[in-house]
């Protein structure tokens, strides 16, 4: 089952920043799972204005992405700062 997670920044950061910390969390990952799996199961897209994030995760190897990328996100702009809502993706037949 897929799980989109939206990431909501109070202060629009940079698209770069956002996309370092979800590159870093990715190859994160990928030590863990490796790097097909993770390609498989965590894909993104990011705002122009560094606003909103949203991450799709299927999977271990895709929550883990996710997982990281929050901490990364939390240690970069402060738990306060931005807020995270987990959706429901309908499956895909």
């Amino acid at each position: 089952m897929s799980t989109v997670l939206r990431f909501s920044f109070n202060e629009a950061g940079s698209k770069d920043e956002v996309e370092g910390d979800i590159a870093l969390a990715i190859f994160t990952a990928e030590c863990v799972y490796g790097r097909p799996r993770v390609r498989m199961e965590a894909r993104y897209v990011v705002d122009d204005d560094g606003a909103t994030c949203v991450l799709g995760v299927d999977g271990e190897a895709g929550e883990a992405a996710a997982r990281v990328f929050t901490g990364l996100t939390a240690a970069r702009v402060g738990e306060r700062s931005f807020s995270v809502r987990r959706l429901q993706e309908p499956d895909e037949a």
